[in-house]
């Protein structure tokens, strides 16, 4: 993107070499401020890391609606082009400069940033309600998944979120993973916020794979100073005919030892790590009454043909559904080839969705948009979200009123 972004800029106002050569230093420092982050992360320079973290993140964002602006524009004049050949006429004056296209289209990802950055906050209640007659009392169950906290996720958008939560007064808090993003160091403190919230049914928590990249010693114990029992392949019975089991993220395969360090498995060994890791999953939910209604959080929205029948509501996150558009639009053509959702096939993919979707006979999942951001700090036709699940008898008319 930087190259296309700089052979624009270059055809735009015919830059000297001089003028070449320190865009492409500064766009060099941009192409790696994401190992700068992790590396001041590392070295105890939180400062540096912050700092870092605003200026690329936000130029990653901004320099993907530049270049695709500028890729539109391309096209624009490749079209206007093979149609003068076709046509044997001139169509000049249906061009545009190349100067006045660039222009545009900085201005035009200066627009799209502002938007997704209102739109980063303005997160939104998402309300469904399920009926069931595995349950005697209607449940209110809160999900929130990738929140992210670290560098960019902090005090105020915390504090936003815990207030939502709040408002809806749940019975049941659950998160679904990369409640953390990166090194946690100085960020402990933000764990007394979501520690405030205390439903009387509990909140309960699964990892996610950034909580293995960020080291999962210290996302453990800040999941668990948030006041969240962290279920790592296990279930627990709340009561009112409910069960909830949680289950490690797949990225768990990649980690062993007393320490957890990350392990290279060759293609043979994660077949077999993820096959394992199928099997142990399988075998919690088997032991579950199928009389309860059994709630599964797991973070990447991905179906096992074994577990078929064995379940009720999965609840996920992971996607962002994309987060920045048009990245949603990339996920959906990549994961196209899977099979469709009602035959429950093996590790159904589904990050083109979100909300609730009907997978089987019994079982439900609900893709959870997340709370958070990772990289860039905006959201494009993505809004955050907090999922507020009412589990209603099928006796009960209306759901209650919150």
């Amino acid at each position: 993107m930087h190259f296309y972004a700089m052979a624009a800029a270059s055809s735009a106002f015919n830059l000297k070499s001089d003028d070449k050569t320190v865009a492409a230093l500064v766009m060099l420092i941009l192409t790696v401020s994401p190992f700068i982050v992790r590396y001041s992360e590392r070295t105890g320079h939180p400062s540096a890391a912050m700092a870092a973290a605003y200026i690329g993140y936000y130029w990653m964002g901004f320099l993907l609606y530049v270049v695709l602006s500028l890729l539109s524009f391309d096209l624009y004049r490749l079209i206007l082009y093979l149609a003068g050949k076709v046509s044997r006429s001139e169509l000049d004056f249906l061009r545009v400069k190349i100067t006045t296209s660039f222009y545009l289209s900085v201005l035009f990802s200066i627009c799209v940033c502002v938007y997704g950055y209102f739109e980063a906050r303005a997160i939104r209640i998402e309300k469904v309600v399920i009926r069931t007659n595995k349950v005697t009392a209607p449940v209110k169950i809160a999900q929130i998944s990738d929140v992210h906290v670290g560098l960019i996720i902090r005090d105020e958008r915390i504090k936003t979120i815990v207030a939502a939560i709040a408002a809806e007064l749940p019975d049941i808090l659950v998160s679904t993973g990369d409640l953390v993003d990166g090194q946690l160091d100085n960020t402990t403190g933000f764990a007394k916020y979501f520690e405030a919230l205390t439903p009387p049914l509990g909140k309960y928590a699964v990892t996610g794979n950034h909580e293995f990249y960020a080291g999962l010693r210290q996302p453990i114990d800040f999941t668990e100073r948030c006041g969240f029992k962290l279920l790592r392949n296990e279930m627990v019975d709340i009561g009112d005919g409910i069960v909830i089991a949680g289950v490690d993220d797949p990225e768990v395969i990649r980690y062993r030892g007393p320490f957890n360090e990350r392990i290279n498995l060759d293609s043979k060994e994660a077949l077999e790590a993820s096959q394992t890791h199928q099997i142990e999953e399988q075998k919690l939910l088997m032991g579950i009454p199928p009389d309860k209604y059994t709630i599964l959080l797991k973070h990447r929205p991905e179906l096992n043909k074994h577990e078929e029948g064995l379940f009720d509501l999965q609840l996920s996150g992971h996607t962002h559904k994309g987060q920045i558009f048009p990245f949603n639009i990339v996920t959906w053509l990549y994961y196209s080839k899977q099979t469709g959702l009602s035959d429950f096939t093996a590790w159904v993919y589904v990050p083109n969705k979100s909300g609730l979707l009907k997978v089987g006979k019994r079982e439900s999942l609900y893709v959870n948009r997340g709370a958070g951001t990772w990289g860039p700090p905006i959201r494009v036709l993505s809004p955050p979200e907090i999922a507020i699940i009412e589990l209603i008898p099928e006796n009960v008319k209306e759901p209650l009123k919150p």
